[in-house]
């Protein structure tokens, strides 16, 4: 599960965010490693800087597939297109038992065409 931040911005109090989230603010440029963090489970406020967000950054350079999809499709569509690949395997899965004998003669059939030709 990811991990939960606030950030202090001068004006406000922001959050919770990810760490994901801070890794890529501070890429942006919206935040430093100057900006005052907090985790969410604590009361003890640092420089950005002096947060470990090793997992954070390497997740940001080298994203999982499920991050990848979410991000560019959102979480609806990677949800559909799960359920659309699941009916079509298993409707699939329901020809090839059905039909298998019917494709086993056409293998034989085309495999002894190829030998006489």
């Amino acid at each position: 599960m990811a991990r939960k931040f606030f950030y202090d911005t001068g004006e406000q109090k922001v959050g919770p965010v990810t760490g994901n989230d801070l890794v890529r603010l501070r890429a942006e440029g919206a935040i430093s490693d100057a900006t005052w963090v907090r985790a969410a489970d604590s009361e003890t406020w640092r420089p950005l800087a002096g947060v470990n967000l090793r997992e954070e950054e390497e997740e940001e350079r080298n994203p999982s597939l499920w991050r990848v999809l979410t991000r560019h499709l959102g979480l609806g569509r990677v949800l559909m297109l799960i359920a659309v690949g699941i009916v079509f395997v298993a409707l699939m899965a329901g020809l090839l038992t059905t039909l298998w004998p019917v494709l086993l003669v056409l293998l034989v059939l085309g495999l002894a065409y190829r030998a006489i030709h």
